[in-house]
Parts: C-alpha cells; sequence; structure tokens
C-alpha cells in the first residue's frame, strides 16, 4: 500500500510512474537445462523454492518456472523483484541456497537475461 501511494504521489508531481517502477524493479529470466535423468527431482526442488520464495520474501514479486515442450528438460525462469536489494536478499536465503546446492550437480548450463518490464504498474496488487 505503501508503494501504492508513493506512485500516485509522483504522478500529482508529474513524475512518471512507470519510470519510477522501472527503476527500481528487477526483472531476469534464467534459462537452465539440467541432465534429463534429473528430471523429476530437479522439477521437485524448483517447485518447492520457487513457492517458497515467493510465499515467504515480501520483495519477491514473481517466480514463475517453464519448462520448453521441445525439451523438457530446458527451464525458464521470469523472475521478478522489488528492487536489485530484494534479489541479493533472495540468493542469500536458506531455501535459495539450499535449492542451489541441491542442484548444481543436475545443471548443464545455466543463463542469467536481465530483462525490463514494460508493464511495471501490473504488479501493484502485491503489497511491499
Amino acid at each position: 500500500m505503501r508503494k501504492l501511494l508513493t506512485i500516485l504521489f509522483l504522478g500529482v508531481l508529474g513524475v512518471n510512474a512507470q519510470g519510477f517502477m522501472q527503476e527500481f524493479m528487477s526483472v531476469k529470466i534464467s534459462e537452465i537445462e539440467i541432465d534429463c535423468k534429473y528430471l523429476e527431482e530437479y522439477k521437485k526442488i524448483l517447485k518447492e523454492e520457487s513457492e517458497q520464495s515467493v510465499r515467504n520474501e515480501e520483495g519477491v514479486l514473481v517466480l514463475y518456472a517453464l519448462a520448453y515442450k521441445e525439451n523438457p528438460c530446458k527451464f525458464s525462469i521470469i523472475e521478478s523483484y522489488k528492487d536489485e536489494e530484494s534479489y541479493q536478499k533472495h540468493i542469500k536465503s536458506a531455501h535459495f541456497q539450499r535449492y542451489k546446492q541441491s542442484t548444481i550437480h543436475m545443471i548443464k548450463s545455466l543463463k542469467f537475461v536481465p530483462m525490463e518490464a514494460l508493464s511495471p504498474k501490473m504488479f501493484l496488487n502485491k503489497e511491499f
């Protein structure tokens, strides 16, 4: 609610809310390919970690894991954080570290793609 009031106030002052949100919001896509022999185990761990992060971390707005239809061992994870500080806090969290340590041997490739939100206001329904 506080963020919404801030954005409304900035609007009254003539500040662009979209620019304001883009300045603070951190959005990225993680592209991950795993060894297929670990597919079911990896999916279970990923699902648990992403759900726990969104549920328990105020600054984690979205962690949406997707598997490629043509290659079920390849994943994209759409990640959105309140700000860079929230992202840094997330990667230091106990549950993320547990995910990282328990899946490191499964991962064949990992790539992070920084993104820019075109409609950042769509996240205003989650209070932080």
